[in-house]
Formats: C-alpha cells, sequence, structure tokens
C-alpha cells in the first residue's frame, strides 16, 4: 500500500497576493498548485496554493517575506467521497 503524502493549502482573499506568492515559489522550485479555493473554506472566487509538506518551510518562509498574512493554511484530510480541511 502507498502512502500519500500530506497537502496542504494557503489561501489569500485576493487573486494579486495569491499570484505573488505563487510566482516566488516557483522561482524556489517548489512543485507547487494554483487552485480554486474550496467552497468549504471560503465562499466566491478566490484562489489557493496546493503544496506537499516537504514545501511547508519554504512556503512560511515566503509569506514571512512577502508581509501579507493569509487568510489561513489548511491541512487536506482525504476522505473516500469529498475532502476534509483542518486549519493549522
Amino acid at each position: 500500500m502507498q502512502v500519500e503524502e500530506t497537502e496542504y493549502l494557503v489561501v489569500y482573499p485576493g487573486h494579486n497576493t495569491t499570484t505573488l506568492l505563487y510566482q516566488r515559489l516557483l522561482k524556489k522550485s517548489c512543485n507547487v498548485e494554483l487552485v480554486s479555493t474550496p467552497i468549504k473554506i471560503s465562499y466566491g472566487c478566490s484562489l489557493s496554493i496546493k503544496f506537499k509538506e516537504i514545501y511547508i518551510d519554504i512556503v512560511n518562509a515566503q509569506i514571512l517575506k512577502i508581509s501579507i498574512k493569509p487568510k489561513g493554511v489548511y491541512r487536506i484530510v482525504k476522505k473516500p467521497k469529498y475532502n476534509n480541511y483542518e486549519m493549522i
């Protein structure tokens, strides 16, 4: 049985800040993905950055560098029918 690596979402209310952080993470060679924020976390059309646990230190360092606090960082809890999200 293969063990899946834990994934996380960092959520900002605006597209500009999300895109800024996304570009910075790509420059740091992080394997990240720009995704729509799940409705369980935020209504509307906000964007999130999905990343694996191995990048959490780099993500946190870049959040501090841009000095704009995110709405939240969430752990994705995979369920058979749907995902849940735990704020960390």
